[in-house]
């Protein structure tokens, strides 16, 4: 019988507590907090263990102490949370759609977190996966969510997989624009959002 406990204590999966816990919703947005304030640069685990009143043990628990990854999960969009825009038009729901992305893009500590970030990521593949599975995946369901409730009203043809143009890539367009006119210091980016709903209406019709 003990034989068989600890066989199944060997390939039970151990499941983190960290989501549902008031701690880890403190520590992201303490570090969201620091990232706005002081910037990703000047940030450590000591200020963001003091500012969340954990202990640093808990950063190296949850996160194995690596800064970049509490600062990934604590400022890049959590997009599964982001509630389906209805507003009776396909122009106004990827309008809000859009505005939502500004939001989480346009503060400058976060874009340069943001950037600091990527330059770590780029030559990382595991980053790379870990991005795109909690990330991007989700970002391009929504904006699929979207487009397939413009279909069934009617505003938009059927798509066809085969030969139209797949969400996720609209979706990279969308958020490639968006941080193109974060970074960009040119007077026309105040008009950037009208210019890309357009441009991506006139694609999708």
């Amino acid at each position: 019988m003990s034989a068989i406990l600890i066989q199944k204590s060997k390939t039970q999966k151990k499941v983190s507590p960290r989501k549902d816990s008031s701690k880890y919703q403190s520590i992201l947005k303490a570090t969201r907090e620091l990232v706005d304030e002081i910037g990703y640069r000047a940030i450590s685990l000591k200020a963001i263990s003091s500012r969340a009143g954990v202990s640093r043990n808990v950063l190296y628990n949850w996160w194995d102490g690596d800064l970049n990854l509490i600062v990934e999960e604590a400022i890049l969009p959590n997009v599964v949370e982001w509630p389906i825009p209805n507003t009776g038009s396909l122009e106004e729901d990827l309008t809000e759609f859009i505005e939502k992305t500004i939001d989480v893009m346009h503060r400058p500590n976060v874009l340069a977190a943001y950037l600091e970030l990527a330059s770590h990521v780029v030559d990382e593949p595991e980053g790379l996966q870990r991005v795109a599975k909690k990330y991007r995946a989700p970002y391009a369901r929504l904006l699929g969510k979207i487009l397939q409730k413009a279909e069934i009203s009617g505003e938009l043809p059927t798509h066809n997989p085969d030969t139209d143009l797949h969400y996720s890539i609209v979706a990279q367009m969308i958020s490639g624009c968006v941080l193109q006119f974060a970074i960009s210091k040119k007077p026309g980016r105040r008009n950037a959002k009208a210019v890309l709903v357009k441009s991506i209406l006139k694609l999708l019709t």
